[in-house]
């Protein structure tokens, strides 16, 4: 009788660091895989690699796992909005304006095309699904609830008369530390592709003093929303719309 409230009332430290690390390490995996398939595998690797950490994010979220993530939809939400779209124009601009910080190859970025042309707009639900919707949900779980917490207290000796609280969840969110800071912006960085790290480290860093600003998980995870959400619209409406000096259309699709 009462087996689904004991299930939803577990504690979080019950199951470690799990629900913060197989979401993305998961979606990390897939991700290289996809690298090795094209057309038709490409796009059911496509709802694979959306699927999986979806639904292991689900699967700890119904456990109570994300406590720390406070759902409200008040004013605010909207300048969470407006600063993902600005940075979102950030991350672009470079791109548009200087083609030599482009990355090489025909085959860089998304093929919308993947499943035919008949399949194009459920190739850009389902992308859209992962890029604005379960992306910035795995990666501000893992960057902003456990890296940036757990860098401040891996190293915490209470025995030592160490006053830093021995389990990361008991740190509160949105807390500032020069450490803390550095390693997120560092492994975001690291977790990005090299030819990103122009735009990357100015999003991480400002997304980092918002996220202090706000003190709220949730409102963090709109911004990136907001930014990815933001730049896939922009690659399917303006790809072809800026042209290079030499008058050659820019296809955007690299970006996502």
């Amino acid at each position: 009788m009462n087996e689904p409230e004991t299930l939803a009332n577990t504690s979080t430290r019950d199951q470690g660091v799990w629900p913060y690390l197989l979401p993305i390490l998961s979606f990390l995996l897939l991700v290289e895989a996809s690298a090795y398939v094209t057309g038709v595998s490409a796009a059911v690797m496509l709802v694979v690699r959306v699927a999986v950490p979806l639904i292991v994010l689900i699967y700890f979220a119904a456990r109570g796992c994300y406590r720390e993530i406070q759902i409200r939809f008040h004013w605010m939400i909207g300048g969470d909005v407006l600063v993902g779209i600005g940075l979102a124009a950030m991350w672009m601009a470079p791109y548009v304006l200087f083609p030599q910080l482009r990355p090489a190859g025909e085959s860089v970025g998304m093929d919308p095309m993947m499943a035919g042309a008949s399949g194009v707009w459920l190739v850009l639900a389902v992308r859209m699904l992962g890029f604005a919707i379960v992306t910035p949900w795995m990666e501000e779980l893992f960057m902003r609830s456990f890296l940036m917490r757990f860098a401040d207290v891996y190293d915490a000796d209470p025995a030592a008369g160490d006053d830093t609280p021995p389990d990361f969840r008991e740190v509160p969110i949105g807390r500032y530390s020069l450490r803390s800071f550095i390693v997120v912006v560092a492994v975001f960085l690291m977790t990005h592709q090299l030819w990103e790290a122009w735009v990357m480290l100015p999003w991480a860093v400002l997304t980092n003093l918002w996220f202090y600003y706000r003190k709220d998980l949730f409102a963090v995870i709109v911004l990136h929303a907001a930014t990815n959400g933001a730049i896939l619209m922009a690659a399917y409406f303006l790809s072809g719309y800026f042209m290079d000096a030499d008058g050659t259309p820019i296809s955007l699709w690299f970006f996502v």
